[in-house]
This record gives C-alpha cells, structure tokens and sequence, in this order.
C-alpha cells in the first residue's frame, strides 16, 4: 500500500442561511478535499472545513500546505499510520485542519484495505445510539426562540444554543427560548470564547436555573487562570473546546480542573489518530466528552460518527452541520432518522464519497 498519487480539490458549498457565532457569521461552507491512492489500487477520502476565527487556517491555506504535505508523503506506505502522523506532525507546525484531511484519508485506506467500516477498525461496536443536537445561531432574541420552537417541532432530541456577544442579552436570549419552548428540553449552550471572565459569572449565573446541560468555550482559549477560577464557581459545567486542540491541551486542562467536558473535533485535533489521544486522556480522568463540527459535509460528519462508536465516554453529538448546506454531494455515509439518530452501515472505510459530478465543477491538484 505505497502511496504513489494525492489529490486536493477546494470545495464550497452554500449553507442555506448564514451561521452566526460570536466570531461572526458563516454563508459558506469552504472545506479541502483529500483523496490518497496508493500502488494496489485502493483509495482513501478525508475532508477538513477550515475556520479562520478557530484554526488559524484558510482554504487558500489549506491546500498550500496539502501540497507541502502530498510531497513528502509520495512513496509512504499508508499502512503505517501513526508514523506518517508523526512525519507530518514533524514537517508543519499547526495546521490542524489541513492534517484532519489526510489523517481521515488514512484511516479510510487501512480500513477498506481490511474490509470493515471504520468504526470496528477503530474497535467500537454500532450498539451505541447516537442522536445529534441542532444548533440555534446567534441572532436577535425572537428570531432565535422561533428557530427553537421549530426545531423542537422537527423533533431534535436536544438543541444546542449559540451566544457570546455580551452577558446581559445573551442571558435574555436564553430566557426568551425557555419561555418558547419550556423548561424541559435539553439545551447546552456555545459563547465561542466570547465572554471575559467577569461577563462569564454574569451569564452562568443569570442562567443558572434554565436547565443548561453544559457550556461550551466561555472565556478565550488563552485565558487558562480565567477558566480555573470560573470553573470552580460556574454552576453550569464547562466544556473545553477551542482550549482543546491537542491531547497535551487535554492533560494540562484537567489537571487543573479548569474544565468538566471535553469537545473533541477531528479537524481541531489533528484528525483521528489524535483524537483517540485526547478521548484516552479524558477517559482516564472521568471525564464525558462532546464529539463536535466546523462545516464539514456528510463525508466529514461520517467518519465523525464512526470515531463516536469507539468510545464510551462520548456521551454527546453535535453532528448538525450538513443539515446547514443548501446541497449534499455526498454519496453513501451515514444517514439521519426521523428521529434524529444517526447511523452507519458495514460498508468499508468510512463507507462514503463525493458525488463526482459535484467535483468536476472544482479544480484539482494532483500531486504524484
């Protein structure tokens, strides 16, 4: 399984009305595509959905730095994937996204190469239910209580709640959705980093009593002495999210107890091979982890899933984004229910692939 040629092809996708977080709004979905052949003829796909405002990275970027890395891959053998990770690891610092792609790519290869989905290659099982939440942008408090109150109508098991823009409105928007929807349904809710330390109090506290699971990234994620202080008073559990990029960020986070969750996301930690770093970490701590996504498509959101199924301690699904995009290229992968489970079949690999039709309408680089 020689690695002989890669292809990285930009994609974008229209999402069907702008995503607002507190670091701004979204239309489109901008993400790289990563095809890895090798010399007996297999073939493995992995995407990444770069954000600026998180990763540092643009889909300009991403693929400069695809290029870079389909050169000194050329002539690997891809069954040996943790050292390749290593390779790329060495040769470019960052860019964790760009590395999602050509980790999910790999791990795509090594289990079709063996005949099985991804998720018994990775040694989970599919007993395990697992059933996404539906995220509600940052908008003005009306607009936002309405988008619950149709998404509780479409039947999402739970909602997940964009904020951040200040304490006291944010803590109105919460109030306005409770008053919409009632006190019962699950919320967990997302400032992506958008408080200060001060503002953050204000806000958990002015929400203390409207039943929120979690709190996503309530402080910048350079703010450490910030989030251990807030973390020993907050009476909503914090979550790590953009302070956890690596498997290091998770051990130095939970040894100072300066988070209660972790958000793990293939393209935030480098892709799978780190991933199962950061769930083992959090696992040996006790700790419940979130399984998270940028704008990544179906083919993204699968092998999302299957990494789900490996792992005990995630016990929560953000697995919303395709749900966003006005179009699905994707063809195979999992699929959603009516009752928002989503499932995986025993396909090889990550059992999903673009439409071919969708990509000829993007250029290609072919590195060989």
């Amino acid at each position: 399984m020689l690695i002989d040629k890669i292809e990285i092809t930009p994609i974008q996708i229209e999402l069907t009305e702008p995503f607002v977080i507190s670091k701004g709004p979204l239309t489109h979905a901008r993400n790289t595509l990563v095809r890895i052949y090798t010399n007996d003829g297999n073939v493995g796909v992995g995407e990444c959905c770069p954000y600026r405002t998180i990763h540092g990275e643009t889909q300009q970027g991403t693929v400069a730095a695809g290029k870079d890395l389909a050169q000194i891959l050329i002539g690997e053998d891809a069954r040996e994937i943790r050292r390749i990770i290593k390779k790329i690891d060495k040769s470019l610092a960052g860019n964790a996204s760009i590395k999602a792609a050509f980790d999910m790519a790999l791990y795509d290869l090594n289990a079709k190469a063996v005949g099985l989905p991804l998720y018994r290659y990775l040694q989970g099982d599919n007993d395990k239910k697992i059933y996404t939440d539906m995220t509600v942008s940052l908008l003005e408090k009306s607009k936002m209580a309405k988008k619950a109150r149709k998404f509780v109508e479409d039947g999402f098991p739970v909602l997940k709640v964009k904020l951040g823009e200040n304490a006291r409105k944010d803590i109105e928007r919460m109030i306005a959705i409770r008053q919409e929807i009632g006190m019962e349904m699950d919320i967990r809710i997302d400032a992506n980093q958008g408080w200060n330390y001060y503002e953050a109090i204000h806000a958990l506290d002015g929400m203390a009593e409207l039943n929120i699971q979690h709190c996503e990234a309530p402080l910048p994620a350079g703010d450490f002495i910030g989030r251990e202080k807030l973390n020993g008073v907050s009476p909503i559990p914090i979550m790590g999210d953009e302070s956890v990029f690596s498997h290091q960020d998770a051990y130095r986070n939970l040894a100072v107890d300066t988070i209660d969750l972790i958000n793990i996301k293939l393209g935030k930690s480098g892709g799978i091979c780190h991933a199962m770093k950061i769930a083992s970490i959090a696992q040996a701590a006790g700790i419940y982890c979130q399984v998270g996504s940028f704008s990544e498509t179906r083919l993204g959101i699968t092998a999302l899933t299957h990494f789900s199924k490996a792992w005990d301690n995630i016990i929560y699904y953000d697995l919303d984004s395709p749900l966003m995009q006005s179009e699905d290229p994707i063809q195979g992968g999992m699929v959603y229910h009516n009752d928002w489970e989503v499932t995986v079949d025993e396909t090889p690999g990550i059992g999903a692939d673009f439409d071919p039709t969708f990509l000829k309408k993007f250029e290609s680089f072919v590195i060989q």
